[in-house]
């Protein structure tokens, strides 16, 4: 809008006169005989957003990437068929939020993350599952299977755990890095049942990993609670650990009480000597090496050099006088006699 249009008056001088003199003789009612009329304000609830996707945990991020290259060749071998995965966006919300996401009846992997404590889950919704069980029996869109019930039949269910059995095992493998998973299969429930796997109100972080069959698309997702992971949670964020003061004093005496008792093989250099190559070739039996200098020698450790010392005899064998403690290089401080 340009500057003259708005500084053009909303009424003419015509029309505010016209408007004033219908106000004064009643033809323009400014208010009803009942007096003013206002709006009525009506409450409003501002309800918690269902999906809050975040960036902030990179590490988990990464290690999902890792779990869907798994899964994708896990589970092409399954259904002998091309199947392509991808990780998509975390989110985080109430385990009671995620659920009332879900459209339709879903099938509830719940696992044991051990040695963390507290349950996670494996999220499969019907339309997944009905395309799992499909193309493992090997039938097509031509002739899909026939059968309206209100929950899943034993064999559906099978097939949903073998795939799900194969996601524990690219969890147990990709989370290496970070710790040693042994995930355990603890249930397999329906949404549609009264199962208490995790509390409404407990906070989770899902990650939903898209799942390709040619040209069809479905979704799973892994659920981790906030309280099964909660001694990771710094570390999937991308800070650092904290050290633990007394854990490094115990292993600090654990290193100055043991490792002086370590064992070690101590062998000696006593001197040098040169020969060329037709010399050595003519030793035999008997014939005797000079050696530069036999007063020094050298004290090696399992094979590092660690002292010098003056060669000579003591009680009656051959014998090292420390004289130096070698560090990388012949040079250092002196060593006690």
């Amino acid at each position: 809008m340009s500057e003259n249009e708005t500084q053009d008056p909303v009424l003419t001088e015509d029309e505010k006169e016209a408007l004033l003199d219908g106000v004064e003789s009643g033809e323009v009612e400014v208010q009803s005989s009942e007096g003013p009329q206002y709006a009525e304000v009506a409450e409003f609830e501002v309800t918690p957003r269902n999906r809050i996707v975040t960036n902030s945990f990179p590490r988990l991020t990464n290690i999902n990437r890792k779990l869907a290259g798994y899964v994708t060749k896990a589970a092409s071998k399954l259904l002998n068929v091309k199947v392509e995965v991808a990780a998509g966006p975390l989110s985080m919300c109430t385990w009671g939020e995620f659920c009332e996401q879900a459209s339709e009846i879903a099938l509830m992997f719940e696992f044991s993350p051990k040695p963390l404590e507290g349950p996670a889950v494996v999220y499969l919704q019907k339309g997944l599952i009905d395309q799992l069980v499909e193309t493992f029996y090997g039938g097509s869109k031509e002739n899909p299977p026939r059968h309206e019930t209100e929950g899943f039949t034993p064999g559906e269910t099978n097939v949903t755990a073998r795939l799900c059995e194969d996601v524990l095992a690219g969890i147990a493998e990709t989370w290496q890095g970070l710790m040693e998973l042994e995930p355990e299969k603890s249930g397999i429930h329906q949404s549609t049942d009264i199962v208490e796997i995790i509390e409404n109100g407990a906070n989770v972080i899902s990650t939903e990993f898209d799942i390709h069959f040619a040209d069809d698309q479905f979704y799973f997702h892994v659920v981790w609670p906030n309280a099964t992971i909660a001694s990771l949670l710094p570390v999937l964020e991308g800070q650092k650990r904290d050290r633990d003061a007394a854990e490094d004093a115990r292993w600090e005496q654990v290193l100055r009480t043991r490792v002086p008792d370590a064992r070690i093989d101590i062998n000696s250099r006593v001197g040098n000597a040169v020969l060329s190559l037709r010399d050595v070739a003519a030793l035999k039996p008997g014939d005797v090496i000079d050696i530069e200098n036999p007063r020094k020698g050298t004290v090696f450790a399992d094979e590092v050099p660690v002292l010098e010392g003056r060669f000579g005899v003591h009680d009656g064998c051959y014998a090292l006088e420390a004289t130096r403690w070698l560090r990388g290089s012949i040079s250092g401080e002196p060593a006690a006699t």
